[in-house]
């Protein structure tokens, strides 16, 4: 078997589309998934909301070049349904996220009492959001089949099935990875994009990263009059946030919980009643739906609640692409091209996004 240049570890969103950046400027590249299917996930279990404002530093500009590469995927039907978004917030919280969308060049503009439910029919009368109609829904299976496409197509492997159980390291480099088979894959270049996965694998090979796992649900709600079409609600003020979009005759809610958890498969177990209290205070009538079926999700977050993307400078080859947020499907076209970018020498690591950020705290650094 010829040797891979570089193994990703991770087949969701972050981990494909590193491949593919990486497939197409010739390197070569093997994929290691450990579930049966790619995908399977994060990038599989959220709500698929392309949202471009939020407060992280580096949110907008990655939301704005992934839209630029979506275009570039051999796709069927547009990636990004533009059913426009509105945020729900305090009126000068509404004021902060139109002006920073005017900066960033995102088409946005405050909406206030009666002038919401025209929108999103509804909705009480009394609140203040930002409306931005180039934010949507994404299709998540489309873009994730057009990325490992894409990837296959230009000579990269996929293997599913292929739990990592350790990267190894020789004197400070790293060699390759060991397999749950007990396969051993030689490689110069390790790029860890698993996931909630990812910590545990850098923690084991020497190179540990404040990256934890939190657990948030969603519930699909059956309603008495269902949107058959409408924006994306969500409400962004702390301690009530919560957003709600149609969804297969229904309403997709989330009380947008979290809970750190581990890395593994969570349980589900959603508060109904705190999910009925959030919607009830924006939408009474969505309160009143009951749960068709409700599930978990993992997102991963450092503790200034920005990614970890670049060189490792503690293991020679080790290189991270993770703890996105929840921000992965909007994000991750980007984020896998910065780390593409990392792997082939071509830039460092942004700074902001570095994993040696981190290095400075006594608890992470060796």
């Amino acid at each position: 078997m010829t040797r891979a240049e570089v193994l990703v570890v991770g087949g969701g969103i972050a981990g494909l589309s590193a491949t593919w950046h990486l497939a197409r400027a010739g390197v070569r590249v093997h994929l290691l998934e450990r579930e049966p299917l790619l995908a399977s996930h994060a990038s599989a279990r959220n709500a698929a909301i392309f949202r471009q404002i939020e407060q992280s530093t580096w949110h907008t500009p990655l939301a704005q070049r992934s839209l630029g590469l979506l275009s570039q995927l051999d796709l069927d039907v547009d990636p990004v349904a533009r059913t426009g978004a509105l945020y729900v917030a305090a009126p000068e919280n509404v004021a902060e996220i139109v002006a920073r969308a005017c900066r960033a060049g995102v088409s946005c503009a405050p909406l206030h009492g009666p002038q919401l439910p025209r929108h999103s029919p509804g909705l009480r009368l009394g609140l203040s959001a930002a409306h931005v109609s180039t934010d949507g829904v994404m299709d998540i299976h489309g873009i994730c089949q057009a990325l490992a496409r894409g990837a296959r197509v230009e000579g990269a492997r996929l293997e599913v099935g292929a739990e990592v159980r350790t990267v190894l390291v020789h004197r400070d480099s790293v060699t390759g990875v060991e397999l749950a088979d007990g396969r051993v894959l030689a490689a110069d270049v390790v790029l860890l994009a698993a996931g909630a996965w990812a910590a545990r694998l850098g923690a084991g090979c020497g190179a540990p990263l404040p990256i934890v796992p939190h657990r948030r649900h969603l519930a699909l709600l059956d309603v008495a009059a269902p949107l058959a079409r409408g924006p994306v609600v969500w409400r962004l003020d702390r301690g009530r946030e919560v957003y709600f979009r149609p969804e297969s005759g229904g309403v997709l809610a989330s009380p947008c919980d979290e809970q750190p958890w581990p890395a593994e498969a969570p349980a589900t177990d959603l508060d109904h009643g705190t999910l009925g209290r959030r919607l009830a205070a924006i939408a009474p009538d969505l309160a009143r739906g009951a749960v068709r079926r409700a599930w978990a999700c993992l997102r991963s977050r450092t503790p200034d609640h920005e990614a970890v993307i670049g060189a490792d400078p503690r293991r020679r080859g080790l290189f991270w692409l993770g703890a996105l947020g929840g921000r992965g499907m909007t994000c991750g076209l980007a984020a896998g091209e910065i780390a593409a970018d990392c792997v082939r020498g071509r830039a460092p690591s942004p700074l902001g996004l570095a994993p040696a950020r981190w290095l400075r705290d006594a608890g992470t650094k060796e």
